[in-house]
């Protein structure tokens, strides 16, 4: 836990007079102290859940400054009682004891006052009360108080105490342990009741209070996936939630994936790798259910001997009795863990109390008891209306409703899956860039649209209906989980000649990995991989072809985008096949991979394609996919990272402000 202490500024007494606990007045130079004192708080960035002042106005003027005049007060925190020599020049002091005070300062008491061990006690004891669960303190104080607090912490050793005296207006931090919390498991009365967003908002929330978290799912089922940086694959919502959580995204974190190929079949992927098609019926058999087990179980295992605390994510419904026996997500998982399970309720769906009640009720004793605490979520209205239903619900369930989280509408997470993008088919409209992305039935990764969809120049919406397609400045054709498939689809409802008649009448196309694929001449798959189609006719765009290969190639990558020297751009890939140039063609490369590698390929400047996700949320290359719509850009440039970092941040608060967070933190603290 960090703590950051600042002195008060330079006071307006005579030089060399010791003033101790007197209520001494500010130099005229306050407010010009103040403000770099302010700057430089500002600057750590760090959002303080607790702040504390000395009682002395010295202390409580500046931290009214700084913008906390409501800084709790703290008898501890004032400066070394001085006794009878308070308000003497020191050279003037006369009693026999201070030459016995400067010869041992540390342990020799002022007359009637203190000595520095006496205010290390006091300071230390604030310390040791000090809630180390509630994320970064900050402290203003005195200089002898900071001195304590830097030897409380082992950052300065006693005998040298004095030497780390800070100046006037100065400010020092310090380390204290934190407190090892339990894991927490996030368990859902149903599916898209809003666990993801939940886990990724703790795990904001744990770091802004200075702990070190990381997320985990044992098994997710996505189409959107994401490359780790060793080049393995992982659900989306956990990479998300490792970037909410400020750390590099690992298989750990989601060491089942299952990405749904059909209505019945899912590719298995386990620990970054794929390892086969499994039908529905054959991965919920019991047998071999212990092997996969014991990786989840390994998995986490890894996870937690590192981080704290693990913020744990379960799969749609945990009273769905009838596949506990092969359940490897939610109590099951949650045992292992020896987790805390908080369950979410989604009240916007109706039938909240039934949902809550039945999914508590419906475990068995042993599981129940893990069962700490319900958040009700999506919340439309006014709160005040839902306070009976708290109590009612703490009543009929027997714990406590951690809280109530309104629905919001202007904070932007990365979603999990596609469940959302019916409510982004819009229309064309006048003033703005219209993007359709191209809505395919086995449509993944279609966060690569996220930093599109949020600049202020664009209207993007998703659509398979061909007069929009038709109005469209760009198309984008993004990623699929079954190419071919979608390619044949496309053909069968009339959006690819759609598409090239749209090209023909000047629009920009694009694709994205599976995109790219059928932008070219033709597709291949001898060896079946996707299906019983063995080839299919691309849509002709670019002078390429793809055979889709078994291997699957993840990994992410950095890259200089067209005529650039440096490779500043960041993305990363997952598909299974190779594209290359048709005979006699010559293709011009999109990007140049820092190994030296080219990616892509451009036609004209209307006229591309990539196997790179996330190669739009690259401000470089966002700009030459709007180049040629100028006259229709008005507003700034997005920054995406700093976009996001923002989300985030938004996230927690709205969600920190209607949590119980002291009630959390004592139950993922308290002993069973």
């Amino acid at each position: 836990m960090k703590v950051y202490l600042v002195r008060h500024t330079s006071v307006d007494v005579a030089p060399g007079t010791c003033y101790g606990q007197t209520d001494v007045p500010l130099r005229a130079s306050f407010q010009e102290e103040a403000e770099a004192c302010k700057k430089a708080l500002q600057d750590t960035g760090m959002r303080f859940s607790r702040i504390y002042t000395s009682p002395l106005s010295r202390c409580t003027r500046l931290a009214a400054y700084c913008g906390f005049p409501e800084a709790e007060r703290d008898e501890r925190l004032k400066e070394m009682n001085m006794g009878e020599w308070e308000m003497q020049r020191f050279e003037e002091i006369t009693d026999p004891r201070i030459q016995e005070w400067y010869d041992d300062y540390l342990r020799v008491r002022t007359t009637g006052g203190e000595s520095f061990m006496d205010v290390l006690a006091r300071v230390s004891d604030f310390f040791d009360h000090l809630d180390r669960t509630s994320g970064p303190a900050l402290v203003f104080a005195h200089g002898g108080v900071l001195v304590a607090a830097q030897v409380y912490a082992g950052k300065v050793k006693l005998e040298d105490a004095m030497k780390a005296l800070p100046p006037y207006g100065g400010m020092v931090e310090i380390d204290l342990p934190l407190p090892r919390l339990h894991p927490l498991m996030l368990a859902g009365t149903g599916s898209d009741v809003g666990k993801s967003v939940l886990a990724a908002a703790l795990c904001r929330i744990f770091l802004q209070d200075g702990y070190h978290p990381a997320p985990f799912k044992a098994q997710n089922m996505a189409l959107n996936s994401y490359a780790t940086p060793e080049g393995l694959e992982i659900g989306r919502a956990q990479a998300v939630q490792a970037e909410a959580a400020g750390v590099p995204c690992h298989t750990d974190m989601n060491p089942l994936l299952l990405k749904p190929t059909s209505d019945h079949t899912s590719q298995v992927v386990l620990n970054g790798k794929p390892i086969g098609n499994r039908s529905a019926y054959a991965y919920f058999r019991t047998e071999g259910r212990d092997e996969l087990r014991r990786e989840v179980n390994q998995a986490f295992d890894r996870l937690a001997a590192r981080y704290n605390p693990v913020v744990m994510e379960g799969a749609g419904s945990i009273s769905e009795i009838n596949l506990k026996d092969t359940d490897l997500v939610n109590l099951p998982m949650a045992r292992h863990a020896h987790a805390d399970v908080i369950l979410v309720a989604d009240i916007d769906r109706g039938g909240v109390f039934a949902s809550a009640y039945g999914s508590v009720a419906l475990q068995t004793p042993e599981d129940r008891k893990r069962i700490k605490g319900i958040i009700v979520n999506k919340f439309r209205g006014d709160l005040r209306l839902f306070e009976s239903g708290v109590k009612m619900m703490e009543e009929i369930c027997g714990i406590p409703v951690l809280g109530v989280i309104p629905y919001y509408h202007d904070i932007y997470i990365e979603e999990e899956d596609s469940v959302e993008l019916s409510l982004k088919q819009r229309k064309a409209v006048q003033g703005k860039v219209n993007v359709a992305v191209v809505l395919l039935r086995h449509l993944s990764n279609f966060t690569d649209f996220n930093m599109l969809e949020h600049d202020e120049r664009v209207n993007l919406y998703y659509t398979n209906n061909v007069d929009d397609l038709m109005k469209a400045d760009i198309i984008l054709l993004p990623g699929s989980k079954s190419t071919i498939d979608d390619l044949y689809e496309l053909r069968r409802n009339g959006v690819a000649q759609a598409i090239l008649q749209a090209r023909r009448n000047g629009a920009t196309v694009m694709g994205i990995c599976g995109g790219y694929q059928m932008m070219g001449q033709r597709i291949a798959d001898p060896d079946g991989v996707e299906g019983s189609i063995s080839q299919m006719p691309g849509l002709g765009l670019l002078p390429t072809e793809t055979v889709i290969e078994g291997e699957k190639v993840t990994r992410q990558v950095r890259f200089a985008f067209l005529s650039s020297e440096e490779p500043n751009c960041t993305g990363y890939e997952i598909h299974m096949g190779r594209t290359s140039a048709v005979e006699g063609e010559t293709l011009t490369p999109l990007v140049r991979l820092e190994n030296g590698e080219m990616d892509g390929c451009v036609a004209d400047r209307k006229c591309a394609g990539s196997y790179i996700h996330g190669i739009l949320d690259n401000p470089e290359v966002i700009e030459w996919l709007l180049d040629p719509y100028a006259e229709k850009l008005e507003q700034p440039q997005l920054d995406y990272a700093a976009f996001k970092e923002e989300q985030y941040n938004k996230l927690a608060d709205h969600v920190r402000k209607h949590l119980n967070m002291p009630l959390l933190y004592q139950i993922l603290t308290q002993n069973d």
